[in-house]
């Protein structure tokens, strides 16, 4: 594992479920090949000192509780693996801007194919620097997101977010809506982290709209990114003509399923496959492969429920003074589900922390098994 370094200007980050720590070796071979001057830091919730892969890595890999150690263990009872990860988004970069003037976040599932040249000068003269899903409006076909889905999503893409220091205001006003509220309530307005960077666009005052179709081109927005493959090793893809820089795999596992490709998507299929490919011989290749993510269970191996997770994030009373609610027996817990049976399922006593929906109803013996 590479040492931190806090002399560089400039510092890629990621952060991944330890489950998925063979997409961020795929990411981080690309940025080795195309941002090395840029550090790269991988933050992983689940992370075990132990784990030789991560001593292993030519990055710099830190455990995710470094970023809120004071409350960590309700923080992941209160959050799956994926909620956790985007509700750090911001004191990561937060944690690097302490040691870095410019810092780009990208999810783990995306590989560069070129410089982040674009990116770095949009920080010169920004404080924070967002992608939109799309530049033009999504047309309804059997392959594209529905319109009304990337609206509920937002209007930026949290998979690539740019920030140098004098973007840490938002980043605190950021973490304070994550802490507690990220959730897909789509009904309520809200998804995951991603909906609250709507509102950089009146709160930050110098926010660069990043508008190069290289970055950032995913399967939600490609009716308007023509990709076309090349014979150059060094630019093997374009994007209306101009070198692919960054490509966003999200749901791959789910559309490269699809037979045959539809008509003109047959490069992008191209490149889904190529990446599973890349990704499943990187998870054959860790020492760990079968990785498993150690926020799912109780102490006693009972699954926790998404409705234990709601009286955890809500903060009901019976929860309050629980320093680890992981060791919770079973006996404890049913008498708190007894009690959450008779209140509402809106039941709601902090008022900071929303209420996006009714608690899902609870059977013990169905949801421990």
């Amino acid at each position: 594992m590479k040492s931190f370094s806090s002399k560089n200007q400039r510092a890629i980050v990621a952060i991944v479920t330890n489950d998925y720590f063979h997409q961020a070796m795929v990411l981080g071979r690309s940025i080795k090949c195309f941002e090395p001057e840029s550090d790269f830091i991988v933050f992983v919730v689940g992370y075990d000192e132990e784990d030789l892969d991560y001593q292993n890595a030519d990055f710099t890999v830190l455990d995710a509780k470094i970023l809120n150690p004071k409350e960590w263990r309700r923080f992941v009872f209160q959050y799956d693996g994926l909620q956790a990860s985007c509700a750090l988004k911001p004191l990561a970069m937060l944690h690097l801007l302490t040691e870095y003037e410019k810092a780009i976040y990208l999810d783990a599932d995306m590989k560069l194919f070129g410089p982040l040249e674009q990116g770095w000068k949009e920080l010169g003269e920004a404080d924070l620097s967002l992608t939109p899903h799309s530049y033009l409006p999504i047309k309804d076909d059997e392959f594209a997101p529905a319109r009304v889905t990337m609206r509920l999503a937002g209007i930026f893409n949290a998979g690539y977010i740019g920030v140098s220091e004098s973007g840490s205001s938002f980043l605190k006003w950021w973490w304070e809506q994550t802490n507690y509220n990220c959730v897909a309530a789509h009904c309520r307005g809200v998804f995951l982290d991603q909906i609250y960077l709507n509102e950089a666009s009146y709160m930050v005052q110098r926010l660069a709209i990043l508008k190069d179709h290289s970055y950032n081109v995913a399967c939600w927005n490609l009716h308007e990114r023509g990709l076309k493959k090349t014979c150059s090793k060094k630019f093997p893809y374009l994007v209306n003509e101009k070198p692919l820089i960054c490509f966003h795999f999200s749901s791959y596992a789910d559309l490269i399923k699809v037979r045959p490709p539809p008509c003109g998507k047959e490069i992008f299929y191209d490149l889904y496959r190529k990446y599973n490919k890349e990704t499943l011989l990187e998870k054959r290749k860790l020492l760990s492969s079968e990785k498993q993510y150690p926020f799912n269970y109780f102490s006693d191996g009972a699954m926790i429920s998404v409705s234990w997770r709601e009286y955890m994030r809500r903060g009901i009373p019976e929860l309050e003074n629980v320093k680890d609610p992981f060791s919770l027996n079973d006996f404890t817990r049913e008498m708190i589900e007894a009690v959450m049976m008779r209140r509402p399922g809106t039941y709601q006593p902090k008022t900071e922390r929303e209420n996006f929906f009714m608690l899902p109803s609870l059977v013990p013996s169905e949801e421990a098994s």
